[in-house]
């Protein structure tokens, strides 16, 4: 069950845009798992946005940009040494008459899917400039030990703030989530009490990268003693990501989107 955890743990985290860096990875990345297990991993071919993006679409939030067609790629940095690529896409789509926005994430670590590939898809829809996230799933092959996770979460749950809110040191809001969890030799389990995520932006600084230097907007974010620090950089979003445990998250690459002045 305590592996279980730790991959849970690394979904919530890695990849729902609200949460930070893990240690499952650490635990399981290592090198020291079964390698025969490990060999059945076959690297997924890479995901594509369904449409090329329109370059008249504006984003109804500029700090995170759900643009359709839009591509950003990430260097993740794990603290055991890991490396992985992480690809996001977005696409949109029609809910019973309401705009939703698609967006896909592919993580693939630098062996080649030996230690991790994971596949999480998210929903998101616009409240007027402020960005609810709707619902998320993610299939996991750890050193070859499949799982899968999603999260319920509760409603008008806001992944992101307006932007006039981005540029007000001490802004803070709040989301929460149930996480389920699955993996080939356990049975389904689905957490009782919600997860609670804090947010509170900071003053805007210069963040370099490998592609520019930016004027970002810091967020941090708190799930119980777990903490992050998110840059958000308007136009482009996420480009820069520190866990207090010591995983980094990097924008190497990106197309679709256009930094603001």
């Amino acid at each position: 069950m305590r592996l279980i955890l730790l991959i849970v743990l690394l979904a919530a985290m890695v990849l729902s845009g609200c949460r930070g860096g893990t240690s499952n990875v650490n635990s399981t990345g290592n090198g020291n798992g079964n390698a025969n297990v490990g060999l059945s991993i076959k690297t997924p071919p890479p995901i594509k946005p369904v449409e090329p993006p329109n370059p008249n679409f504006k984003p109804c939030n500029a700090y995170f940009p759900l643009v359709p067609g839009s591509v950003a790629k990430y260097v993740i940095n794990y603290s055991s040494g890991v490396v992985g690529d992480l690809t996001m896409v977005v696409d949109e789509g029609d809910e019973n008459g309401r705009k939703v926005f698609i967006q896909r994430s592919q993580l693939i670590d630098r062996s080649g899917g030996m230690k991790i590939v994971q596949t999480t898809i998210r929903r998101f829809a616009c409240d007027g400039e402020r960005v609810q996230i709707l619902s998320e799933k993610t299939d996991s092959n750890i050193s070859g030990q499949p799982s899968s996770s999603d999260f319920e979460f509760r409603e008008n749950s806001l992944m992101m703030t307006d932007p006039k809110s981005m540029l007000i040191k001490g802004s803070t809001w709040t989301h929460a989530f149930r996480q389920g969890f699955s993996s080939p030799d356990q049975p389904v389990a689905r957490s009782e009490e919600p997860v609670i995520v804090s947010f509170e932006v900071g003053s805007p600084e210069h963040v370099t990268t490998a592609i520019g230097t930016f004027t970002a907007v810091p967020v941090t974010r708190r799930i119980g003693d777990n903490l992050t620090v998110d840059h958000y950089v308007a136009g482009l979003g996420l480009v820069k990501r520190q866990a207090k445990e010591g995983t980094s998250w990097e924008l190497k690459e990106y197309s679709g989107l256009k930094p603001q002045d």
